[in-house]
């Protein structure tokens, strides 16, 4: 090899060993970034926290209730008092459920209302007759219906004329009252006159039946408590009767299924973000992995090219030790 030869081939040399050397550089700056990353993702799997699954006594309360001898009262409060100058150490709110007669006010769409020289016949298939100031059930119902609706058009109706005023039927075992206005308006509202019983008003009447409704009274009251502090007895301020406290636990159902569905979902989103995170980790080493395999690649490259370099060396070594040798 010519010594021009040989020079151009060690300057070659010397720019790629110069280039896989930056190369180099750049990848270990790369996995550098990547272990940052890497880092980073770690630090998010380790911020994240594992939701807890509720328990059943999270949401279980103790229930006090006791039999007064007519009905079952439950206390639902509970509320201490301090110094009180009659010795009462609760004020407490108690209920219990019980059938109230109640006034209802309905409407009826189409009716169907009958009515001849005047007189109302007929509700549907349902034979009208006028209020009857005899019958005691009815007397009860329309007190509590006109009690309850005052403004109403049943509950204006003067006492000395109910009996002309408003009429009543039965349905499927339920008795209804209506006045005769509504019972007119509704008749008179027909869009064909030719079918008087048909496309008519909605008709408003009434009707009065027991419903279950709940009674709640809030009083003070001095309540035993044993060495536990757990109520045992209790006897109110407008009584000197002594009630034995019944204890049950109640767990709110409804409370708990909606943590455990609100459980549910954040599991979801717990599971996303690891399997997120996974995702993430394995593609960063999947990476690291490529640069690591050309990292080797340049520093093989790199061993060949200095190798090289030093038989290149040697050879212009020897040109300048002939070329000198030429002089002497």
């Amino acid at each position: 090899m010519g010594m021009a030869a040989s020079q151009a081939r060690w300057l070659a040399l010397t720019a790629r060993k110069t280039n896989v050397e930056y190369e180099g550089q750049q990848v270990n700056q790369a996995r550098t970034a990547l272990a940052n990353i890497s880092a980073n993702t770690f630090n998010d799997l380790l911020a994240l926290e594992v939701p807890t699954a509720p328990s059943t006594q999270d949401f279980t309360t103790f229930q006090y209730s006791y039999k007064d001898g007519t009905n079952t009262e439950t206390i639902t409060l509970m509320d201490p008092i301090n110094n009180d100058s009659e010795g009462f150490n609760y004020m407490i709110t108690h209920h219990h459920f019980s059938d109230v007669f109640t006034g209802i006010e309905t409407k009826k769409n189409n009716p169907q209302v009958y009515i001849e020289n005047g007189v109302p016949q007929f509700v549907g298939n349902c034979e009208v007759t006028a209020y009857d100031e005899t019958d005691t059930d009815q007397v009860l119902a329309l007190k509590e219906i006109r009690n309850r609706f005052p403004n109403s058009s049943i509950g204006r109706v003067p006492e000395d004329q109910m009996a002309s005023q408003i009429y009543t039927w039965v349905f499927q075992g339920t008795r209804y009252y209506a006045t005769l206005d509504d019972l007119e308006k509704s008749f008179n509202s027909a869009k064909d006159h030719t079918k008087p019983t048909e496309n008519q008003d909605k008709l408003t009447m009434y009707y009065a039946e027991p419903f279950s409704t709940k009674i709640e009274v809030t009083q003070k009251a001095f309540v035993d408590l044993d060495n536990s502090g757990r109520p045992q007895s209790i006897r109110y301020e407008d009584s000197t009767a002594v009630y034995a406290l019944n204890t049950e636990t109640i767990t709110d159902e409804n409370a708990y299924n909606d943590a455990m569905n609100q459980y549910h979902y954040a599991m979801e989103v717990y599971e996303k973000k690891i399997a997120d995170i996974n995702a993430k980790t394995k593609k960063l080493q999947e990476q690291d992995r490529t640069l690591e395999l050309r990292l080797r690649q340049l520093d093989t490259e790199q061993e060949a090219l200095q190798t090289e370099m030093e038989a290149v060396k040697k050879v212009i070594d020897k040109n300048i030790e002939s070329t000198f040798k030429t002089f002497e």
